[in-house]
């Protein structure tokens, strides 16, 4: 009798301690802190972009309105795939027929009064405060690093550095918002860290088939006065013919 009280409870012990084991062990699942879900600074800026414009090739109409006098300048793009671009020039009249190519970081002006292309750079102005590569190549994710320099309850801050050379900017900060991925502003930078223009992305409308930002407005970061804004007022995915983005096609 004393053996198999001692058997019974040595067994009941044990049930006792696997009992206490495992609730230990619940326990410490319940009460652990989540892992937090950790989004790259490269795929926000992927979705960034997909929000900006459509990631496949795509026509767009753009007027550019100028606040130091210039006159208003009307062109149309055509892309075709990520780093091919055509602008047409058709306002003002003057200009008409004064068409860029872009064919990778290389880009080109047809000149009618010269009758032949000549190379250009994609920061060179289109008018105003705008650069010819705010509306040639537009998409960053792909030419430029990101890294998430801050954050808060709405929207992170990603600092973008070029990997090519020949790029519009060099340096760009920009604000992405988190729940929709929209960006909401920008600061585009020299390669020393110096503010050149700061860019504000807003009206956002479906068009293309998602909700994108119709107006973009740039800003001469010394003179607040002295801004371009870009209305986009028409945005639609498009293939278009291989003979656009020839160089010999460009009159």
């Amino acid at each position: 009798m004393k053996f198999l009280f001692s058997l019974l409870l040595s067994l009941n012990l044990a049930s006792v301690s696997i009992f206490g084991t495992v609730f230990a062990s619940q326990m410490l699942k319940k009460t652990a802190p989540a892992k937090a879900n950790v989004v790259s600074a490269d795929m926000i800026l992927k979705r960034a972009d997909d929000v900006r414009c459509p990631s496949v090739s795509y026509f767009m109409e753009v007027n550019v309105v100028n606040r130091n006098g210039d006159e208003t300048v009307k062109v149309e793009v055509y892309t075709q795939g990520r780093d091919r671009t055509r602008v047409n020039t058709i306002a003002p009249m003057r200009d008409r027929g004064r068409n860029m190519l872009m064919v990778g970081e290389d880009m080109w002006a047809y000149i009618p009064n010269l009758r032949r292309s000549v190379r250009i750079a994609l920061n060179q102005k289109l008018a105003g405060q705008a650069a010819i590569g705010d509306v040639s190549r537009m998409r960053w994710w792909g030419d430029y690093k990101a890294a998430v320099l801050s954050e808060d309850k709405k929207a992170w801050l990603l600092g973008l550095t070029a990997t090519k050379k020949g790029l519009t900017y060099e340096k760009v900060k920009v604000r992405v918002e988190k729940r929709t991925f929209r960006p909401l502003d920008a600061d585009y930078l020299s390669g020393n860290g110096m503010i050149l223009k700061r860019a504000k992305f807003t009206d956002y409308r479906k068009v293309a088939g998602a909700v994108r930002p119709t107006t973009i407005v740039i800003t001469d970061s010394h003179n607040p006065e002295d801004s371009s804004t870009l209305k986009i007022t028409k945005l639609e995915q498009r293939e278009s013919p291989d003979r656009y983005f020839n160089q010999n096609n460009l009159k």
